[in-house]
C-alpha cells in the first residue's frame, strides 16, 4: 500500500488551483463590455471560487494515483480516471464561478 503524505496532496491542490485561476483569468479578463448589472467587481467571484473548487479537484487527482498496481494497464485506466475528476472539478468550479455574471 502507497503511503499518503499532506505535503504532496499540498502540492497537488496548489496546482489545480493555479490551473484553474490561469484558466479563468484568461476567460474572465477578456470580456471586453461587461454588463453593468454585474456590479463593479464582478469577477472576483469567478477568480475566487473557480481556483478553490479545482484544488479539492488536485487533491482528489492525488488520491487516486496513488493507488498503484501491477498492471500497466490499471494504472493507466487510474490515471485516466484522475483526469476526468480533475476537469470534473475544474468544470464545476468555472460553472459555479460564472453563475450569474458569464453563465446565464
Amino acid at each position: 500500500m502507497n503511503t499518503l503524505h499532506f505535503s504532496n496532496a499540498l502540492k497537488f491542490a496548489i496546482a489545480g488551483a493555479v490551473l484553474a485561476l490561469v484558466l479563468i483569468s484568461i476567460l474572465v479578463f477578456t470580456v471586453p463590455n461587461p454588463n453593468p448589472e454585474w456590479g463593479k467587481y464582478w469577477y472576483i467571484k469567478p477568480l475566487l471560487i473557480t481556483p478553490f473548487i479545482t484544488s479539492i479537484g488536485g487533491v482528489c487527482f492525488y488520491f487516486i494515483n496513488t493507488k498503484k498496481t501491477q498492471s500497466r494497464l490499471l494504472n493507466l485506466l487510474i490515471f485516466l480516471s484522475s483526469v476526468l475528476v480533475l476537469f470534473f472539478f475544474l468544470w464545476i468550479g468555472t460553472v459555479l464561478g460564472l453563475d450569474g455574471t458569464l453563465w446565464n
